[in-house]
């Protein structure tokens, strides 16, 4: 199967590494163990296998989607990245920085393509590193999670899709939590853990460890475009080290874009060209800037847009309604079941 995956390389026009492609052209063979689901009225199911992970539901405006999460289970019931090691651990903090995170995209794709090898669905993948950035001036009055950021390079250079996350949009992974309302375009929305985490755990100890000393993986997330929100594929003990420690970690974000090729006008890049030449003769325009402008001129690559695929599959809505209200009510959780059920945004949101 593995012939029929092709990857590569993604620089940006600076030179540095900003992505890896993968291609999969091999024939659709079957749904994902792992899928997103999807019913009348814009319902939505995340399974994997036959367990049912979280349920969501598009708000009538468009504007943000419901989540609701399942009882979190201790692990998945099926492996999607094998544990990674000590020696892999020191193996890859003997490599230069700006290498580590292009051999982990690597890592991460080869073991997706050994434990769940229908996840890559036919067409055209992109892994996409986020890092923390310093924080912003607003920011120094926040504490924890709360001042953590995390973005892609700049749009200029790359094409790739901006995603950001906030670290206020990481959802607690040690208790599955209230109803969750997640705003369509919210920084690339939630981070949403796909089980939970023991917080006595031997493993959780060794990965803050591995954090205070500045080894520790980066979290391999997936962006799924109709649920708004980063599921956990693998790190939720290394994202929980991270959080324990304050340690900012970095992501991997995996998802499915759509891309979006042009042609630029010839008469266009012209004028600007002519425009340009005018300017340096004036000494109006510093160089660097001139070579960003005469780049993004004749610059032709395509764009990555947003997406990500569903599988036909939820029973009926009243099967999904009676899920979701079954669970909530259980929990004592039913301030939002209206809102939910109708798919009306929070009252404070309308």
């Amino acid at each position: 199967m593995t012939e029929h995956i092709h990857w590569r390389d993604i620089e940006d026009l600076a030179g540095n590494w900003n992505g890896l492609g993968v291609d999969v052209k091999r024939p659709a063979s079957g749904k994902p163990n792992l899928r997103l689901l999807s019913g009348n009225n814009r319902r939505m199911q995340l399974v994997l296998g036959d367990q049912t992970l979280l349920w969501g539901s598009m708000s009538r405006c468009l504007y943000g989607v419901w989540l609701v999460r399942n009882h979190l289970l201790e692990q998945l019931p099926q492996t999607l990245v094998g544990p990674i090691d000590s020696p892999q651990v020191e193996q890859q903090v003997r490599l230069d920085p700006a290498l580590r995170l292009k051999a982990w995209s690597r890592f991460f794709a080869q073991q997706l393509m050994q434990h769940q090898p229908e996840f890559f669905y036919p067409g055209y993948w992109l892994v996409r590193a986020l890092r923390p950035e310093s924080p912003k001036p607003m920011r120094p009055l926040l504490s924890g999670t709360e001042a953590w950021y995390f973005k892609g390079g700049e749009d200029a250079l790359s094409h790739m899709p901006q995603w950001a996350i906030h670290g206020r949009n990481i959802l607690d992974n040690q208790q599955p939590g209230a109803a969750r309302w997640v705003e369509l375009g919210e920084s690339g929305g939630a981070v949403v853990g796909l089980h939970a985490v023991d917080p006595h755990s031997g493993r959780l100890k060794w990965w803050r460890k591995k954090a205070r000393e500045g080894s520790l993986p980066p979290i391999l997330l997936w962006y799924v475009s109709g649920l708004s929100c980063h599921l956990i594929l693998d790190g939720h003990y290394r994202l929980q080290a991270a959080i324990d420690e304050n340690r900012p970690p970095e992501f991997l974000v995996l998802s499915s874009p759509r891309l979006f090729s042009y042609r630029p006008n010839p008469q266009e890049q012209q004028k600007v060209l002519g425009a340009l030449q005018m300017q340096i003769q004036r000494k109006n325009l510093e160089t660097v800037r001139f070579n960003q402008l005469l780049i993004s001129t004749f610059d032709d690559r395509p764009y990555h847009g947003f997406g990500s695929q569903s599988w036909a599959g939820i029973a009926s809505e009243k099967v999904w309604v009676d899920q979701v209200s079954g669970l909530l009510n259980e929990r004592g959780d039913t301030g939002e079941l209206e809102n939910i059920l109708t798919r009306e945004a929070p009252d404070e949101f309308a």
